[in-house]
Order: structure tokens, then C-alpha cells, then sequence
């Protein structure tokens, strides 16, 4: 009888105080600043600068950081089409996966099927960031080397375009 007693007038009515105590405004908290997170490109080297902007090999894509009023926004310029049942990443043989050679802009990436155990190395191009590019091979014109390439998205099995391959 004591102990239901103690519960009933003194337990609970403490128990009850301590909650709603804490459950009042404290006028001593200030409320703190989110920091920005830090872009993951910032602290690197950009792959290529073409005037003033700075572009990175994203996974599988070309990240355009623009330099305008010193803030840089970062909008992604082109992104590799996906495959079925593929895993992409970008292009780490010989050379960079991002380069320029003054008049297109150049993306290397691995396409690895499925169950395949390979590397299918793809290169896509632009000259003006909106009008794309795959590499199909080479082909030789006169016995000088070209390489061949299609307009993105194409079906026809002919090359768009060649350029004579510098050795």
C-alpha cells in the first residue's frame, strides 16, 4: 500500500515535472549555421580549361564547373548513354579519360558488360558541347590513317566524320 502511494503521489508527479521541463524553449540556445558542403571538384586540378571554364571527368561524364561573378556552378555537359546490364567508368589506360585537342573536347570511358570480363573502350567528342560524337574505328583514306565517327545516337554504320590520325 505504501509503495502504490509513493508512485501514485510522489514517482509520477516527479516523473512528470522532469519531462516538461525538458520540453521547454531554452532561450540559451542559438541557432546554428549549416556549413556548405565543399563541391567535390574544388580542391582538384581541372582535366581540360577551355577559356574560362574549368571541365572534369565525372563518372561517365563531363562536368562543366563555369566561372561567373566568382561563383562556379556546376552543370554536367554531357553524359555517356547507358547500356543494359553495363557498369561504366571512366577510362584509366593510357592518357587522360578527359583531353582537348584544341578543337573538340574528348571523353574516354569503359563500358563493361555483364558477365563479360572486358573493357570496351568508348570515346565520345564535341566541338561545341551540342552536337556529339562516338568513335566506330578507323579507316584509311589514300593509305593515310583517319578516325572514323558518327553522330551520337545514329544508326547508320558509315562515318559522319574522320580526322587524319597524327602519329
Amino acid at each position: 500500500m505504501k509503495g502504490i502511494y509513493l508512485l501514485k503521489h510522489i514517482f509520477i508527479p516527479l516523473f512528470l515535472l522532469a519531462v516538461l521541463a525538458g520540453c521547454g524553449k531554452h532561450e540559451a540556445d542559438t541557432p546554428k549555421e549549416a556549413s556548405k558542403p565543399i563541391p567535390w571538384w574544388q580542391n582538384l586540378e581541372p582535366d581540360v580549361v577551355i577559356g574560362t571554364d574549368a571541365f572534369y571527368a565525372g563518372k561517365c561524364a563531363i562536368v562543366r564547373v563555369e566561372d561567373i561573378d566568382s561563383t562556379s556552378p556546376e552543370t554536367t555537359t554531357f553524359r555517356v548513354p547507358s547500356r543494359p546490364l553495363a557498369s561504366c567508368e571512366n577510362w584509366t589506360g593510357e592518357g587522360e579519360p578527359l583531353k582537348h585537342d584544341g578543337e573538340y573536347i574528348i571523353l574516354s570511358v569503359c563500358q563493361m558488360s555483364f558477365g563479360a570480363g572486358g573493357c570496351a573502350v568508348e570515346r565520345y567528342r564535341s566541338a561545341d558541347f551540342a552536337h556529339w560524337e562516338e568513335h566506330i574505328g578507323v579507316t584509311w583514306i589514300n593509305g593515310e590513317e583517319y578516325e572514323a565517327w558518327r553522330t551520337l545516337g545514329s544508326t547508320s554504320s558509315k562515318a559522319d566524320s574522320v580526322k587524319k590520325v597524327k602519329k
